[in-house]
């Protein structure tokens, strides 16, 4: 008679309007009902014996009598999740650490002493009048609200502006510097594989921040016999930008790279006659998102198929060698677009050597409400003399913040590489957060994987841009709640 009850559940039941507006199905309350009667009919049961004397009497929590105080459910789920987080300890992995991206001892001697002299070295090409100094703090600061805030108001061609450049090349060119050779010098060696006859291409120049930054953080290519084309509207900032290129060489005693300047826009250089081995850009396609009409307001996967384009045109497609670096600010727009455009190269065959540790999907692809690829570091062991500048002007730095992409070509015999990440029962993650506070006393870091989005629980200090490697030929399938994160325990 029970099981018939039971079985004709739910029978004639309607959903009511609340129910309707909150997606309940007539499936789930016929189930929820169903429930009800059956725990109504083993009470009855378990009431039923203990009058036969078949069962103890107990105090159940349902029929706990009024008056009494029933167990504290608050006090019951902190033990449990005590005790999940118990069981979860034991199983932490040992993780070694495979370097940082902004380690400053990458950089050799002379570098570092090029990059505290930096202002001297500038200085000495473009000295200033006692008038021109007092005025650089406010043209800097002036420079700032154009960089940031005021963005959208900007002009591409903002450089050929005399005060805009001086105050760009006195402060602006420094700090960009310190921010690239720190990446630069910490990318594999591998990566660049330049050699005597091997022709760069640096697009949206402007004073030649990457070929500086580049030539004081390898020494390996100080050396070699290069070709850089550097291509940008501003005529004045490439002439500004050699300049204080050879200013630099002098002053580490090298012989330095012929330098072509290119006065134009990205997309249409014939002046440009060698394709280019190495395709260099930084902080160049923020500004044509924002500057081109024709790119305002444009989604971002489409910006970046067009932007890969036309950095693909430089480049023979039949050279396996090909490398492309590109860097925007640390911003959730940028980052956005720094993820569509690993998409967009990944499907021209390149694929990634930093920061991503893997090449399947993007995990912080910066979707609106999401996370977005973004490092930063610690400006304490920048040159003291700039970091002294900086507080003078009142515009402080205490961290440096980038989205970059470091790729290479895929050779064909490799294709099937990315099959094949992490076969071997390790697994290898970035860090891209900092510190964040747990429950329960706990720090953990957001971190990039094959596996996804990770959120490393540790007690051990770690920094953004740190890359660590695990053996694990099983993960716990732990998430977090808050982001969805593999969570891992790591010593």
């Amino acid at each position: 008679m029970d099981k018939m009850k039971n079985d004709n559940a739910g029978d004639g039941l309607e959903l009511k309007w609340w129910e309707k507006k909150k997606g309940i199905t007539l499936e789930y309350k016929k189930k929820k009902m169903q429930g009800k009667q059956d725990r109504k009919a083993r009470r009855e049961q378990e009431r039923l014996a203990r009058e036969r004397g078949e069962l103890q009497d107990e105090v159940t929590e349902e029929e706990t009598p009024k008056g009494k105080s029933r167990p504290n459910k608050r006090r019951r789920d902190s033990e449990r999740r005590n005790a999940e987080r118990g069981n979860y300890q034991e199983k932490a992995f040992l993780a070694s650490d495979r370097g940082n991206l902004f380690s400053v001892s990458a950089l050799d001697d002379d570098a570092v002493r090029a990059m505290a002299d930096f202002e001297k070295i500038v200085s000495s090409v473009y000295p200033l009048t006692s008038k021109q100094r007092a005025l650089l703090p406010a043209q800097i600061r002036s420079l700032s609200h154009e960089l940031t805030d005021e963005r959208e108001d900007r002009r591409m061609g903002y450089m050929n502006e005399t005060t805009a450049l001086s105050a760009y090349i006195h402060y602006y060119l420094w700090w960009n510097i310190v921010r690239l050779s720190r990446v630069f010098s910490n990318l594999p060696g591998s990566y660049f594989n330049l050699k005597d006859g091997s022709v760069c291409l640096d697009i949206g120049s402007g004073p030649l921040t990457v070929p500086i930054a580049l030539f004081l953080s390898r020494p390996e290519l100080r050396g070699k016999k290069i070709t850089f084309y550097c291509m940008d509207l501003s005529a004045q900032a490439l002439q500004a930008g050699e300049n204080i290129f050879l200013a630099v060489a002098a002053f580490l005693k090298c012989e330095a790279w012929k330098i072509v300047r290119v006065c134009s826009s990205v997309g249409g250089s014939p002046q440009i006659k060698d394709k280019a081995d190495f395709v260099f850009s930084a902080n160049l396609f923020n500004e044509l998102m924002q500057a081109q009409e024709s790119d305002r307001g444009q989604p971002p996967d489409f910006l970046a198929k067009k932007y890969s384009m036309e950095i693909l045109k430089y480049i023979e497609k039949k050279n396996d060698d090909a490398r492309v670096f590109i860097s925007e600010p640390g911003v959730p727009s940028c980052g956005r677009l720094i993820s569509c455009l690993r998409a967009s190269f990944i499907k021209k065959n390149f694929y990634p050597v930093a920061p991503c540790p893997h090449y399947g999907a993007c995990p912080m692809e910066g979707k609106r409400g999401g996370k977005w690829c973004n490092f930063s570091f610690s400006t304490e062991d920048a040159p003291e003399s700039l970091r002294r500048f900086s507080r003078s002007i009142y515009i402080p730095k205490e961290r440096a913040v980038l989205s970059f992409l470091a790729l290479e070509k895929i050779w064909k015999e490799n294709e099937d590489v990315q099959d094949d990440a992490g076969k071997d029962g390790t697994l290898s993650f970035r860090v891209t957060s900092d510190p964040i506070r747990l429950p329960g006393s706990r720090t953990g870091y957001y971190a990039c994987s094959r596996h996804g989005l990770l959120l490393a629980v540790t007690d051990n200090e770690l920094r953004s841009g740190d890359l660590l490697e695990l053996e694990a030929d099983r993960l716990p399938e732990r998430r977090d709640e808050k982001s969805g994160a593999l969570v891992l325990n790591i010593e």
